[in-house]
């Protein structure tokens, strides 16, 4: 996920990151994307899995967001 150009402070939203029925796809992070641990966590690479991921953008360079995993399995 690049990071995104025209952010506006207080945007947010969920993306929900789907994986196909072959599984084992991966996503990587631009340098604006913030995460709780401080690095961008491994999502789920299962056949069918679904991640939901949410954020915050606090300012034009900075996006705080935070992973849900495997929605299906919940």
């Amino acid at each position: 996920m690049a990071n995104p150009t025209g952010l506006s402070n207080t945007q947010s939203g969920s993306i929900f990151l789907n994986q196909d029925s072959t599984g084992s796809r991966t996503v990587s992070f631009g340098q604006y994307w913030r995460f709780p641990s401080g690095s961008a966590p491994s999502l789920s690479t299962t056949a069918n899995a679904q991640d939901r991921l949410d954020y915050v953008v606090l300012s034009s360079n900075t996006i705080q967001a935070s992973v849900t995993l495997d929605l299906q399995g919940t």
